[in-house]
């Protein structure tokens, strides 16, 4: 009889287990999401396109996972396990670049080799920010950043470049809407600093 008493609760365990019953109570499924940067096109060129050759696009290790991330204090990133981009976000970047600079319109032109393109830049380009920053009162702000190494006949040049865009909420919407801005802006400014550096290049030529 001892033993009939021992056995017989792990045997109730087990079926109710079997039975698809648990004794941990259910939470609601939360849904997942994906999302794209909705960027638009490039001004419309006033006159000859800057050549580049996109030599490399590398991101920052604590943004390199598909999450969304957001920046609660100094040095600490999250990531967003249900919200995530599409694509990885460094392979993202870079087609937003290229799809960009394929066009004949726009102010950049890529090229193969710069090497063999008189007066063509070489670039190459690290992600230095793609995250929400929550240190601040309010739904924070949303930054893109890029690292950008400009290769020319004169030599090199490094530049550091941030845009941020204030987010409406701390919902992954909003995040992805506010970075879209950001980083439309950022690369209109990365345009008018190879447009520059394009000039500069001229210059030295003439």
């Amino acid at each position: 009889m001892k033993r009939t008493r021992v056995v017989l609760p792990w045997i109730l365990l087990s079926s109710l287990l079997a039975g698809g019953c648990t004794l941990v109570p259910e939470r609601a499924a939360l849904d997942r999401a994906w999302f794209l940067l909705e960027v638009p096109e490039a001004s419309v060129s006033d006159g000859e396109p800057v050549r580049v050759e996109l030599a490399s696009v590398r991101i920052a290790p604590e943004l390199a996972g598909k999450g969304l991330v957001y920046r609660p204090a100094a040095y600490r990133y999250e990531s967003d396990f249900y919200n995530e981009w599409f694509l990885n976000p460094r392979e993202h970047v870079e087609q937003v670049l290229r799809e960009r600079w394929t066009r004949a319109s726009a102010p950049v032109n890529l090229v193969a080799d710069a090497a063999v393109e008189p007066g063509a830049l070489r670039l190459d380009v690290l992600v230095t920010a793609l995250h929400g920053d929550l240190q601040m009162e309010g739904p924070g702000v949303a930054r893109a950043g890029l690292r950008v190494f400009v290769q020319d006949s004169g030599g090199t040049q490094l530049w550091n470049l941030e845009q941020s865009e204030p987010m409406a909420n701390r919902a992954p919407v909003a995040l992805v809407s506010a970075l879209s801005v950001s980083m439309a802006a950022l690369l209109e400014d990365l345009e008018r600093h190879l447009r520059e550096a394009k000039e500069r290049e001229h210059g030295r030529d003439s």
